[in-house]
């Protein structure tokens, strides 16, 4: 499944920032990643193109960049949950 017109090997870099809590990885750390296929540093180099990274002028280390932290923020909930949160506010609603 593509998100948002990226490759599953790029979400997956981009979900490693996520798992590592940091702005900032090395390019050892993108190379590590494991990708069912494909892999290395082409998805984290495309991922510059597309504006979601950038590169340090060594081509070593890779930030977010606020492209990247808006759709890392982006936590979506299954339906059923939104349907239960949605009836509880509605109970709550009406006891206030």
């Amino acid at each position: 499944m593509l998100i948002k017109g990226m490759t599953p090997q790029e979400i997956r870099v981009l979900q490693e920032f996520r798992r590592m809590t940091a702005e900032t990885l090395p390019l050892a750390a993108i190379k590590a990643i494991k990708h069912p296929v494909g892999g290395g540093d082409a998805p984290a180099l495309s991922l510059i193109q597309k504006g979601y990274l950038t590169v340090d002028d060594g081509r070593q280390n890779f930030t977010l960049t606020p492209k990247a932290k808006e759709f890392l923020a982006y936590d979506p909930k299954p339906e059923f949950e939104e349907a239960t949160t949605a009836g509880g506010d509605d109970a709550e609603n009406d006891a206030h």
